[in-house]
């Protein structure tokens, strides 16, 4: 019993919620290319040459806000003023860079792997804590990406939902899909050759496989840039001046992703590696749950499989309310 407790491993249930945030990154993603096709007739280049990220202008705007902060703090009361409209303007510009393309195909695809990795990752990290890595998402990548636009490339103008989805492909690292063997091959006896087959879930070959989709979106996004930018003199650039893609920006986002989420779930699960113990007790009172059963009855019924006082079960499950759920 031992031995097989310390060997376990944390795995995480796929809450079956809906998964409202990637629902709203969707909708985003959806709405500002809305705003950018069709603001003034005029064409989603011209928009996002005026609303997305250049790294000169927001280079300016954010020297310009430290300035009006340092002059607040001696006793400018205006400048607060001016400084609340620049972050108001920064924060609109990373938000509609984050979610913009240039077109329909672009937001198509967009709108689908913001679901595909999205709806996945929310589905385990749950609502509020998804929010908040993709707040960070949005955000944080900008500054890497106007640190190295502004020395490198400082005329070019970024856009569209990469960094964001490459946060949300860096934290899919934190959880490897799990590796099964092939029982069909190691038959225990002659009579298992006529034995019924086991029947198959039909929908298990279209569930979220990272490995595919992961190599599906490095695609994309390298056939996006080099169309952006023209492959030859015999292809020109179909969106002259604008990019999708910062190197920089984009090791910067999966970083953030993994060792973001990785910091969830050790919060969420520090506690259960204070012993192996614990994490079997709480697997075993979440899969008394599932049938149905009150609180009260789970606690008492894991106390008694494993041979644990009550109130030890009890404390040690409450400690786990509001984290994510182990299985």
């Amino acid at each position: 019993m031992s031995d097989q407790m310390s060997k376990s491993k944390i795995q995480f249930e796929t809450q079956q919620v809906i998964p409202l945030c990637s629902m709203m990154l969707i909708v985003c993603c959806a709405a500002v290319y809305v705003m950018a096709a069709g603001t003034n007739g005029s064409t989603a280049d011209l928009w996002i040459q005026n609303h997305c990220f250049s790294a000169p202008k927001e280079a300016n705007l954010w020297k310009e806000s430290i300035t009006l902060l340092f002059a607040g703090l001696k006793g400018t009361t205006s400048a607060f003023s001016l400084l609340t409209t620049n972050l108001t303007d920064l924060l609109q510009t990373c938000f509609l860079a984050a979610f913009a393309s240039a077109d329909r195909y672009q937001v198509v695809i967009s709108c689908y792997f913001l679901w595909v990795f999205g709806a996945s990752m929310e589905q385990r990290l749950g609502f509020s804590r998804f929010f908040m890595l993709v707040l960070m998402a949005v955000l944080l990548p900008w500054f890497i990406v106007g640190f190295e636009a502004a020395s490198r490339d400082p005329s070019s103008i970024f856009y569209s939902p990469f960094f964001l989805l490459s946060t949300l492909v860096g934290a899919s690292f934190v959880f490897p899909p799990e590796k099964k063997i092939n029982a069909n091959w190691f038959k225990s006896a002659r009579g298992d050759i006529f034995a019924k087959q086991e029947e198959v879930d039909v929908m298990k070959k279209y569930q979220f496989k990272p490995m595919l989709f992961l190599t599906i979106f490095i695609v994309f996004q390298a056939v996006i840039y080099f169309f952006n930018v023209g492959l030859s003199t015999y292809i020109p650039a179909l969106h002259p001046g604008l990019k999708t893609v910062s190197l920089l920006g984009a090791a910067g986002s999966v970083l953030l992703g993994y060792i973001s989420v990785s910091l969830m779930v050790w919060s969420a699960t520090g506690s259960l590696k204070d012993g192996p113990m614990r994490l079997v007790t709480v697997k075993m009172y979440n899969d008394i749950l599932k049938l149905d059963v009150g609180h009260e009855t789970a606690i008492k019924g894991t106390a008694h499989a494993l041979g644990l006082p009550p109130e030890r079960v009890k404390e040690w499950v409450m400690k786990q309310r509001g984290k994510m759920r182990v299985s």
